[in-house]
């Protein structure tokens, strides 16, 4: 059975380490003695991704093992945070983030193996990953090898909305850096020598469709710089802009809209254009019929709760590792307010991931 003090030990212990990437070794570290006194065997690869193999045992230990994942980095650093219990919750203190995504999932997944061991339960062979830099564009994920995986699939924590949430489809997103080239003068004496890069990116912005463009698809323009000095018509200014779309062919004819209209902003003042991306993410769906949302929805039946299909434009390390071949649904964790000061996790949605997490693991 799952142990609510004990995950939620487990919880604190992991929310007071700031785990900003590149610093998520001591959260591992945190939680090797605990797994390892499970049996689980444990390996670090080159980008600190840490995998354990758990053995199975009983009747069951020749059964397919699946593997559950969930991220230890955060998406800001969380220096001297302490987590505060109340109203049935553990709430960040203020001073930043709470850390719940994803060490809500973290606390779950060892505290699944922790009650399967301590009961002494027959189970199949289980996998269990611990990324690093999620927050920040997928780091781990994007290079560890699904090759050294024994499992055919696997289930990521990693959302917002109660327990009990499956996701059926992620993003094809991409974030691109527009660098507008223009030409610098005197903005005093000679200001029509100029051509102002500034002008460029605000005709390529006045001129995007930005935030909901229809059900499966956003864009949005996030950070623009540039300029030199009052008096210096600007040769050089940057937009970063980021697309998203669960439709691969919105996802392409969306990126391209926005491309051209920073072009045709920068040629409406004499000026040119260079593109660079900054990191992109395949896509993925799922049918209701796939073996994955079939264990998935057993599971959370099995924790006693009613399975929820839904969607999202958020990326996580399963469109990595779907990409690669490895077919992986993401549920939901419970966390409120997530990216946020006031972020804060229920305690009995963490013992309801924990069961989740616990079914998953024994399967059928």
């Amino acid at each position: 059975m799952i142990d609510s003090a004990r995950v939620l030990d487990t919880f604190l212990t992991i929310l007071r380490i700031d785990s900003y990437h590149p610093n998520e070794d001591p959260v591992s570290d945190a939680l090797r003695p605990k797994l390892e006194r499970a049996g689980v065997r444990l390996r670090a690869d080159r980008s600190r991704n840490v995998l354990g193999f758990w053995p199975g045992c009983g009747a069951r230990a020749g059964e397919e093992p699946i593997l559950l994942c969930a991220h230890t980095d955060t998406v800001r650093p969380t220096p001297g945070m302490e987590p505060v219990i109340r109203d049935g919750a553990v709430h960040t203190d203020g001073s930043s983030v709470l850390g719940a995504d994803d060490k809500a999932a973290v606390a779950a997944i060892v505290e699944a193996v922790e009650a399967i061991a301590a009961d002494g339960t027959p189970h199949p062979p289980v996998e269990v990953l611990f990324t690093v830099g999620e927050d920040v564009g997928h780091i781990g994920s994007k290079a560890f090898d699904v090759a050294g995986v024994r499992s055919r699939m696997a289930f990521v924590p990693d959302v917002d909305g109660p327990v009990g949430g499956i996701i059926m489809a992620g993003p094809w997103a991409e974030t691109l850096r527009v660098t507008f080239r223009g030409r610098a003068a005197h903005a005093g004496t000679e200001p029509e020598e100029g051509r102002s890069a500034l002008r460029m990116a605000a005709r390529a912005i006045d001129r995007m469709q930005l935030g909901r463009i229809d059900a499966e698809t956003t864009a949005n323009a996030g950070v623009l710089t540039g300029g030199e000095a009052a008096n210096i018509v600007p040769p050089q200014a940057a937009l970063t802009v980021q697309v998203r779309s669960l439709d691969r062919s919105r996802f392409r004819a969306h990126r391209a809209a926005l491309l051209d209209c920073c072009r045709q902003g920068a040629e409406a003042f004499g000026g040119a254009i260079d593109v660079e991306s900054l990191g992109s993410t395949a896509g993925y769906r799922f049918g209701e019929d796939d073996a994955p949302v079939r264990r998935a929805e057993a599971a959370i039946r099995s924790a006693g709760l009613t399975p929820r299909r839904a969607t999202t434009c958020g990326g996580s390390d399963a469109n990595e590792f779907n990409a690669k071949g490895l077919p992986t649904v993401v549920i939901s964790v419970g966390y409120r307010d997530i990216h946020t000061n006031q972020e804060s996790m229920p305690i009995d949605e963490l013992d309801r991931l924990a069961e989740v997490c616990r079914a998953l693991m024994l399967g059928s």
